[in-house]
């Protein structure tokens, strides 16, 4: 309990590794409201009426807004657009974050063409909240000049923990469902999954790579590396920030392959943002740094202190 208090005494996010998964998941939003016409996104199915898409949970969307409807989706999308951007510019963190989050979540309930990463990004953008609220920056690009103060650097803390904890269910849950099924088990899910007609390999390297996984060791191998690269990460999140810097490489690759091979480009990016976001954080040291701060003191003199990235576990 004394190391997660003294932990949570010196945690201090803002850091260039945490505005850049920030920043990433906000692309990936953007790419998503960019590259599909609206029609697709926000329109109606036989399973998704209109009317039931804004009632209920999705009532609040900004899709479903009254300003919105009375006019047109696209009014909605320059919105959020504009939000996103911002986002990914990293301005006004403090503020940025709660309407970040209202986009992600609008994206999430009003949507009918879902591809799991909007489920995630709305709870990414919610956990970021703890986090971005107390950081008084202008820009999350900027080197921090003050401190945070004690009851959001703690609120900061608890959030990034349970970030982390998340990422831990999210892997693990994906890798054990797959062993349910008798295709991952003996090893031929991938090249039966790239064969498919909606989410299968590019046309022009089809041809070539049906042949290579169409080798049973080959097959295998593959199949069973998506499993244990998931469990891997899941499980490095309970672990130091050296090993949580190893699952995020793991990560880049395992989502860098799936974007490259099924055109996920969006999925891929979001979940690379959550597990850069949980793989690496800074904190507030006494050691060496290359900046300085001035903290109030009980004494007339200020205490100077220095403020460098580190990473806790």
């Amino acid at each position: 309990m004394k190391r997660i208090r003294a932990t949570a005494d010196l945690f201090d996010p803002r850091t260039y590794v945490f505005a850049t998964a920030r920043s990433l998941l906000a692309l990936a939003e953007l790419s998503v409201l960019l590259a599909t016409p609206s029609r697709i996104l926000f329109g109606t199915a036989p399973y998704a009426t209109a009317d039931g898409l804004c009632s209920g949970i999705g009532a609040p969307s900004l899709w479903c807004a009254p300003f919105v409807t009375a006019h047109s989706d696209l009014l909605a999308e320059v919105l959020a657009s504009a939000i996103l951007l911002a986002v990914i510019a990293g301005i006004w963190p403090r503020w940025l974050c709660l309407l970040h989050w209202y986009v992600a979540y609008s994206m999430a309930t009003r949507m009918i063409v879902a591809n799991g990463g909007d489920d995630v990004a709305q709870i990414f953008a919610l956990l970021m909240m703890p986090i971005c609220i107390g950081d008084r920056r202008i820009c999350h690009w900027q080197r921090p000049d003050l401190p945070m103060t004690p009851g959001w650097r703690g609120s900061a803390c608890a959030a990034h923990f349970v970030l982390r904890f998340q990422v831990t269910i999210i892997y693990l849950d994906a890798a054990l469902s797959k062993l349910r099924f008798h295709s991952w088990l003996d090893g031929t899910a991938i090249p039966k999954i790239l064969n498919g007609p909606v989410f299968g390999l590019p046309p022009a390297v089809r041809p070539d790579l049906e042949h290579l996984l169409a080798l049973p060791w080959l097959s295998a191998t593959v199949t069973w590396s998506v499993v244990l690269i998931e469990i891997s990460i899941g499980v490095a999140m309970l672990f130091s920030p050296r090993v949580r810097r190893f699952a995020l490489f793991l990560a880049v690759g395992l989502h860098g392959a799936i974007i490259i091979a099924m055109g996920l480009f969006s999925f891929g990016l979001i979940m690379i943002a959550l597990v850069m976001a949980a793989s690496e954080t800074g904190r507030l040291q006494t050691g060496p740094a290359a900046g300085t701060e001035t903290l109030p003191a009980m004494s007339a003199r200020p205490v100077r202190v220095n403020i460098g990235r580190d990473s806790i576990s």
